[in-house]
């Protein structure tokens, strides 16, 4: 049985706790508890679930058999909190969604997460702390750097290079070669064509910059 501490409190965690379920009845995985800055200690996380509030993830001290699931859909955040979680020794849950396919010579990094209907496609590299949602597709030798985001329904085409803290949103899709930079965010539904830059914000078909963010 593996001991899962939930990192966040907030609507991601509902969701994969929900997902988790067939896992959790079986007895595969234990949620020992939510760990979050913003919900009173020792309480009911939310509403109907059981699962208290352990700690502040700021002083969350894990137990020996604790595995962190990162429940934080924010790239950067995830990125970042991944990171000092990891610093301070923490070890981390890979969750793969069991109707996800996984290409047998794919590689994942650590603290995974891959949501229903997945496709992680032939010689595709994924980063530590990777969130992919339903139904998206990496495809064929994709690389995506750690703590990036991929919403739902996205398209992700052969040798594209994701950097770090990247958010793509739900129906883009990103064509063959592309490469997108550090912190760039890429809106929804949005078909890229070319290269996009670190912390750029593109839209729309075929998708243009929005806007060019401070470092």
């Amino acid at each position: 049985m593996k001991q899962v501490v939930i990192v966040g409190g907030g609507g991601m965690a509902r969701e994969v706790i929900a997902l988790m379920s067939p896992m959790i009845q079986s007895g595969d995985v234990r949620i020992r508890g939510v760990i979050d800055d913003t919900l009173p200690l020792g309480a009911d996380f939310f509403p109907g679930y059981s699962y208290q509030v352990l700690s502040s993830i700021e002083k969350f001290i894990p137990e020996e058999d604790d595995l962190l699931l990162l429940a934080i859909g924010d790239p950067a955040a995830r990125l970042k909190l991944g990171r000092e979680l990891s610093a301070r020794g923490c070890k981390f849950f890979t969750f793969i969604h069991p109707t996800s396919i996984i290409a047998p010579d794919a590689k994942l990094g650590s603290g995974v997460v891959i949501y229903p209907y997945s496709l992680i496609s032939a010689n595709t590299r994924l980063g530590d702390f990777v969130l992919i949602n339903v139904h998206s597709g990496a495809g064929h030798d994709v690389v995506i750097g750690d703590g990036s985001v991929v919403c739902a329904h996205v398209d992700l085409t052969g040798f594209v290079r994701i950097g770090e803290a990247v958010l793509i949103g739900s129906h883009a899709s990103v064509l063959p070669k592309v490469r997108v930079g550090d912190y760039a965010k890429i809106g929804a539904g949005s078909i890229v064509v070319r290269s996009v830059r670190a912390h750029a914000t593109v839209f729309a078909q075929p998708a243009r910059t929005l806007r060019q963010a401070e470092e």
